[in-house]
């Protein structure tokens, strides 16, 4: 079996050790990387259930096995929701692609918060290989990580 995972957003991507998170930094989460978002929708990465539904963060078990977090930023928690406009909820099944949130980027930077997106795959140590498949620019909807069992 091979999962691709899209990315959510148009921006750059970056590897996961030059986000300034030490835990996702670390891939204490899981391996993945890191995009500096450049469009306000975001989109599942994939197919399967949320799982997960925090304005800034979506956890998304995949119809295939793969489970991938979606991070929007850095300790923007804090925002408490400010500035995330969720259009889903837990429990939802979504297809790859489907928008699950609009952000106010500008907002959130002018707040002192980064704003790079972190994908993982939270369940990796149960599969295969993940590796990245993109650097620098991409769209969203684009592959970002190949899964393989």
């Amino acid at each position: 079996m091979t999962t691709y995972v899209q990315a959510p957003t148009s921006g750059v991507v970056i590897p996961l050790a030059e986000t300034s998170d030490p835990i996702f930094a670390s891939g204490a989460l899981g391996p993945g990387v890191a995009i500096r978002p450049g469009g306000e929708t975001f989109v599942a990465p994939l197919a399967g259930t949320l799982v997960t539904v925090m304005p800034h963060a979506y956890g998304i078990a995949g119809d295939d096995g793969v489970e991938v977090l979606v991070h929007i930023g850095i300790d923007t928690v804090e925002l408490e929701g400010r500035h995330f406009v969720p259009v889903v909820a837990k429990g939802q099944h979504v297809e790859a692609g489907d928008a699950f949130v609009t952000v106010d980027l500008e907002a959130i930077a002018a707040a002192g918060f980064d704003t790079v997106t972190i994908v993982v795959v939270t369940n990796a140590g149960g599969l295969g290989a993940v590796e990245p498949v993109a650097d620098g620019p991409v769209d969203a909807g684009a592959a970002v990580l190949k899964v393989s069992a």
